[in-house]
């Protein structure tokens, strides 16, 4: 998920033009490709917070975000939460 998973990428990989791979893309999983990468980063994001090892820089960086403030603001708005908040919570 640390990876560069443009949509010209994933549909590159699949063989298909980037409109096209987007429209299938939304009908089989409900979400648009963008939106789907970013759901499943925080949820790789919450199963690294629960161990307190990890820093919420570390977190952020493994699962792609490159910049804390987006992943904090991206996190918060899925979770409902910061990643701090949500580190302490367990």
């Amino acid at each position: 998920m640390a990876e560069d998973l443009s949509l010209s990428r994933l549909a590159a990989v699949a063989g298909m033009s980037p409109h096209y791979f987007a429209e299938l893309f939304k009908i089989s999983t409900g979400y648009a490709p963008h939106k789907y990468v970013l759901l499943q980063r925080i949820e790789r994001a919450k199963q690294s917070l629960r161990d307190s090892r990890h820093s919420v820089l570390e977190v952020a960086l493994d699962v792609g975000f490159h910049n804390p403030s987006h992943f904090a603001r991206t996190f918060r708005k899925i979770v409902g939460a910061s990643p701090s908040r949500f580190q302490t919570q367990k």
